[in-house]
């Protein structure tokens, strides 16, 4: 079966991006009859979608068809284009929220393959940013005392490269002041991520490594229940320092390609909410704005 051309649209309403992609794919599969008695076996807290390690593109590979095949006498190929085709028929029925656009590919033996397309990840990017961001409940309710500087300094480098951009002209801020979890959209105008409406600007490695950390850390605290507080918050901050060490905002960046510029803004700016987040519901409080 060919899939090159097929495409999945799923309204955004949370944070995960795995949590909503799985869920929408096993409502369809539901509605569409396919499966349901198999579906219905399948123990409650399996995952059946996980991403690929790789950092770009963005993929999420969905085992559905080798877990059902397990209990019938379909091969997980054939079942698979099953799906795919009950998938094809969907028509979507929530276009007054923003959505996230997926491409499908069919992978032998068995396994569907949705790769974030560009805009979606944009459309992602400014979600973060505006969504409200619910309290959790780490297990690891302390941050390591050998990472707490590192963390600490990233987020207030992160607070000062946000100001310094809006003294620069670059961008505005709507809370410069960092004092607020319940922050919406912490700029005046929106950020450019894509080229010409379709392409990702930051292509740089450390900006997709960022960019690649910043989901892991959202889908796996909503997804794994197994989840370190401690350890999430100490490697995203250790990708803010790589992406802040090799991709310049200010200067010359800033005068010849401010679109650029204004983008790892906006990275800087995702980056710091999530710290941000993490820090207060491990210690909190929140962290310094200011070394």
């Amino acid at each position: 079966m060919n899939t090159d051309k097929i495409l999945l649209k799923i309204p955004i309403k949370s944070l995960s991006i795995q949590e909503q992609l799985e869920q929408k794919l096993l409502n369809l599969l539901i509605n569409s009859e396919l499966c349901k008695v198999a579906l219905s076996s399948l123990k409650q807290n399996s995952r059946s979608l996980s991403r690929l390690s790789q950092v770009t593109p963005i993929i999420y590979r969905w085992a559905i068809a080798m877990q059902l095949s397990r209990q019938s006498s379909v091969s997980p190929l054939d079942l698979a284009e099953q799906i795919v085709s009950s998938l094809v028929i969907h028509r979507d029925e929530y276009q007054q929220f923003p959505q996230l656009t997926f491409s499908l590919k069919l992978v032998e033996p068995g396994w569907l393959d949705f790769q974030l397309c560009d805009r979606a990840l944009a459309i992602w990017l400014d979600y973060c940013l505006q969504a409200e961001l619910p309290q959790l409940s780490p297990k690891n309710q302390s941050i390591d005392p050998d990472h707490l500087f590192s963390i600490q300094s990233a987020y207030a480098r992160s607070c000062s490269l946000l100001r310094l951009g809006e003294q620069q002209g670059l961008i505005k801020l709507n809370n410069p002041n960092f004092n607020d979890l319940v922050q919406l959209y912490p700029f005046g105008s929106p950020i450019p991520w894509l080229i010409g409406g379709k392409t990702c600007r930051l292509t740089h490695p450390t900006e997709l490594a960022l960019i690649s950390q910043i989901i892991t850390t959202v889908d796996r605290i909503k997804n794994d229940s197994t989840w370190s507080g401690n350890q999430l918050t100490s490697r995203l901050s250790h990708f803010f320092w790589n992406f802040e060490r090799f991709c310049r905002i200010f200067g010359e960046v800033a005068q010849e390609y401010p679109a650029l510029a204004q983008g790892r803004l906006g990275l800087v700016a995702v980056s710091q909410r999530l710290l941000q987040w993490l820090w207060y519901s491990q210690m909190g409080t929140f962290p310094r704005s200011h070394l």
